[in-house]
């Protein structure tokens, strides 16, 4: 051995031990049908509120809603306590549409 010794020898990590783990109903993943990717809904417009689905932005929803993509600003001024950057909305939110 060197004046290092065993100083950049590999170590050997101990293995996670999962002897233990079952199969079985126990996932945190959604059930077939419940929450799962065969029951995304269609985007909701009732009484002036809009549900938030994957790949909208506030232009594409103005644009649906008023027909002019550059009236995204009044979607997020009335949805300001809820919307904290303008490009960066989530499916599921529920946004305010005010009256064009």
């Amino acid at each position: 051995m060197g004046i290092f010794g065993d100083l950049f020898a590999k170590k050997q990590e101990p293995r996670p031990d999962f002897s233990n783990v079952r199969s079985g109903g126990s996932s945190t993943a959604p059930t077939p049908g419940v929450g799962g990717p065969e029951t995304i809904a269609p985007p909701v417009v009732t009484g002036r509120t809009y549900v938030v689905v994957s790949g909208d932005s506030l232009s594409k929803i103005a644009k649906r809603q008023y027909g002019d993509a550059q009236k995204w600003p009044r979607i997020y001024e009335a949805n300001r306590d809820i919307i904290k950057d303008p490009d960066l909305i989530h499916p599921g939110q529920k946004l305010r549409i005010p009256e064009a």
